[in-house]
């Protein structure tokens, strides 16, 4: 039978249906069948079209039952029936069934759609094994979900941050670990909570109210109120959402307390860097720039995108660049003094410390360069070097004669291995001064000094003219006894012989000498000698243990007992001198001077008992009664008061101990002067210095006693912080006379004044001295002429 309308696309897709579909007239004829049908049943649709759908069916009433709903409603629910394959087997079916009309309402074609339940009872058995498998996939997904889960969990539990989630009701439904001990220990800490915007504090739970719920996260600058504390916090925020709709808010808070102080520490440090007057560049580890401070930029030149990138060789011309770059590299850390070349072409010296900064793994990853401009203070040594040397030359030479003076002897008996000594003296020369006056005098000294230098200085010894009208003579290389003692001999005899002629008048000379042959306390053997000769009438004598007098052993001893009984009886007592301020002619400070007094009530000075007392190991012990009485009377006086201290004073720590003791207390803070004596010299350097910094720390101030006694150097004022230079006696006494005297003092002063230390003179005895002294710029005053020492109870009256 042919089909009654034309195979279309949708007859296409109805042949490739995987249910059975056919067509059939109203009273059962078969008209279309698709490809399932042919497939299932087995008929060709040339087999089957136009037979009646009877042959497909057990029975008629199936038919007939269809046909009376089709009837009434056009379509026929789903029914299950047997259709008969082409092989005569039966297969069990659902079908449905549609009524076409036509236009006045009545089927003119029936659709059939069945579909084979045996396609389906596999299909159940498939979805069941589905549906197993499934059940498994889904238990072991759940398993790794919740591991998953438990992990998420821990995660979340053991976060140092703070996370909180809060649902539209602004409820909270979940804290961590970090953020429940905080709610615990601060009830609802998000009322607590403030967040920095727009230059005010808002709430946090404010806050949220206006957030804008479409933005994923926001970050923020906030802090916890905690009490009156402030603790700084950062903040991240993120609505949650569901299908599109906001369900509430995630918070994750961080404490930043360390942040915030190591930013602190970060500006610190940064400001220090820039601001810093030590120049500082930065170089990578191929030595090229990457930065550099301000005080870097003023020092070279060069501003940091001119030298950013370039090697430092081209910016810090220093001499040999490579052997420097080798040695950092090598070693880590460098100081080095430098000169260099600015961009100006200005020839700076720097002091250079230049170190690595290491990475994560210990390499080199940047080279820091402090370089500090030391080039006033190199020329203010070489200035230094210059008036050292001046003052050198002026203080060790005699300004008559122009020989090395006494000073400059004790500085060559320390060099010199075997030193042979003669001292001599002109006999009455105080006669020659009376008979044909000082002009006269100074001329046959100035021509004695002469003739001794002419006669012995190609036999490798030196002339000094010492004091008044003493000459001595010192081996300044090894030579026999008998050979120096000869040549002191000759060199009397010839002078003696040819007497010095001024004018008309011919002057004769008669010479007494001593002389010592041995190193040890050369000079006051030589001394010695020379008083023996002088007493005995003889023309030179050699020193020998013989001419010791018992005299001085004698008097030793009984100035040991008299130190002794003192120490016992509290005899050992303080007298201070007054020390004035040249501007206002008012005293100020006080001197502690020690005196001991006798059994009779007479004062011993200490030129008697100082030394002796050293020698019988008695001094610690007065110099600790001297300091206890000083702070004692000058506790609560409104003055200033000094002590005087040895550099072995500052080597015994129960002095040292005693003297902090009473500097820690508050009312001696300011008011103590410790005179250290510059004369004596700085052998243990590191300690009298950190003496001197322990002292200034604690409130006390340091004076360079006897300034200008020996070998001055200016350089221990530098060293040794010292805020009072006390001016000798030697440079004082003749100031208002001696020329020499006058230009060391201005030069001491001078220099003073610019490091901003103030100055003492000493030995002020008359009124011309104190003129002097005042003139030339000294800030103090000290000196019989102005006030003599007294005890204290009589110091104020």
């Amino acid at each position: 039978m042919k089909p009654s309308f034309e195979k279309t696309q949708l007859e296409n897709i109805l042949d490739h249906s995987p249910d059975i579909i056919f067509t059939m007239s109203p009273d059962g004829t078969i008209k279309y069948v698709n490809r399932t049908f042919s497939e299932v049943l087995g008929y060709s649709p040339e087999e089957i079209i136009g037979r009646s759908v009877l042959d497909l069916l057990d029975t008629k009433e199936a038919f007939d039952s269809c046909m009376k709903i089709l009837k009434e409603k056009h379509f026929c629910p789903d029914q299950e029936v047997f259709f008969k394959t082409k092989k005569g087997n039966r297969i069990r079916v659902i079908k449905k069934v549609k009524g076409i009309q036509d236009k006045d309402g009545k089927i003119k074609e029936i659709v059939v759609n069945a579909r084979d339940l045996a396609y389906l009872d596999i299909l159940k058995e498939k979805l069941e094994d589905y549906a197993e498998h499934l059940e498994f996939l889904i238990e072991d997904r759940t398993k790794e979900l919740r591991k998953i889960k438990t992990f998420l969990e821990d995660v979340i539990s053991s976060m140092p941050d703070m996370l909180v989630v809060i649902d539209n009701n602004d409820e909270i439904v979940l804290l961590n670990k970090a953020a429940s001990k905080m709610s615990k220990n601060n009830g609802d800490f998000l009322n607590k909570i403030f967040i920095y915007t727009q230059g005010k504090e808002i709430s946090l739970k404010d806050f949220i109210k206006r957030f804008d719920k479409e933005k994923i996260f926001k970050t923020f600058n906030c802090f916890y109120k905690k009490n009156s504390e402030k603790i700084p916090m950062f903040i991240v925020i993120s609505p949650l959402t569901h299908e599109k709709k906001p369900t509430g808010f995630i918070f994750i808070l961080k404490d930043i307390s360390e942040l915030k102080i190591k930013e602190e520490k970060l500006t610190l440090y940064k400001t220090i860097f820039e601001n810093t007057l030590d120049a500082i560049g930065i170089i990578d580890r191929e030595g090229k720039y990457v930065d550099q401070n301000r005080s870097n930029e003023e020092l070279l030149g060069y501003s940091i995108d001119e030298i950013k990138g370039r090697h430092f060789s081209e910016i810090l011309r220093i001499k040999n660049p490579e052997d420097v770059w080798k040695r950092l590299k090598k070693e880590g850390r460098l100081r080095f003094v430098a000169t260099i070349t600015n961009r100006k072409g200005e020839e700076r010296y720097l002091d250079i410390v230049a170190l690595s900064v290491k990475d994560e793994t210990g390499e080199d990853r940047y080279y820091v360069g402090i370089k500090r401009d030391i080039t006033d203070l190199i020329k203010r040594e070489k200035q230094l070097e210059e008036l050292n040397r001046q003052l050198k030359k002026r203080l060790y030479t005699d300004p008559l004669t122009n020989l090395p003076n006494r000073l400059k002897l004790l500085e060559d008996l320390k060099n010199v291995g075997s030193p042979k000594l003669a001292i001599l003296n002109i006999d009455d020369f105080k006669e020659i001064n009376d008979f044909y006056g000082y002009k006269v005098g100074d001329f046959v000294l100035k021509t004695i000094g002469n003739r001794l230098k002419d006669l012995l200085s190609e036999k490798n010894l030196q002339v000094y003219k010492l004091s008044g009208d003493e000459f001595a003579v010192l081996s300044i290389r090894y030579m026999q006894s008998s050979e120096f003692e000869k040549i002191i001999y000759n060199a009397i005899y010839s002078i003696q012989e040819n007497p010095v002629v001024y004018g008309d008048y011919e002057i004769h000379l008669s010479f007494t000498a001593g002389i010592a042959l041995e190193n040890h306390n050369i000079i006051n053997k030589a001394d010695m000698a020379l008083k023996y000769a002088k007493e005995n009438k003889k023309p030179v004598v050699s020193y020998s243990e013989k001419l010791q007098m018992k005299e001085l052993y004698e008097t030793n001893i009984l100035i040991t007992k008299k130190i002794k009984e003192a120490l016992k009886n509290e005899k050992v007592t303080v007298y201070y001198q007054p020390i004035f301020d040249n501007k206002t002619g008012k005293a100020e400070k006080y001197e502690s001077l020690v005196r001991i007094v006798d059994i009779d009530g007479s004062i011993i000075l200490p030129a008697e008992f100082l030394e002796i007392s050293k020698k019988a190991r008695l001094y610690p012990e007065i110099a600790k009664k001297v300091i206890q009485k000083a702070f004692s009377d000058f506790k609560d006086l409104p003055y200033q008061f000094s002590i005087n201290l040895s550099v072995k004073d500052i080597e015994n720590r129960e002095i040292t101990d005693l003297i902090f003791e009473y500097l820690n207390r508050p009312e001696y803070k300011g008011r103590v002067i410790f005179e250290i004596l510059e004369s004596e010299g700085m052998e243990n350097y590191d300690e009298v210095s950190g003496f001197i910094k322990e002292v200034k720390n604690l409130g006390g101030m340091i004076s360079l006693d006897d300034f200008g006694a020996g070998y001055s150097n200016f350089e221990y004022i530098l060293k040794l912080d010292v805020d009072y230079i006390k001016i000798d006696s030697s440079l004082i006494k003749n100031i208002h006379t001696d020329i020499y005297s006058q230009i060391i003092v201005e030069t001491i002063v001078g220099f003073a004044q610019k490091l901003g230390i103030r100055t003492i003179a000493e030995f002020v005895h008359n009124e011309d001295v104190f003129d002097m002294v005042k003139n030339l710029g000294i800030d103090y005053s000290q000196g019989f002429y102005l006030g003599k020492p007294q005890p204290f109870d009589k110091l104020f009256n």
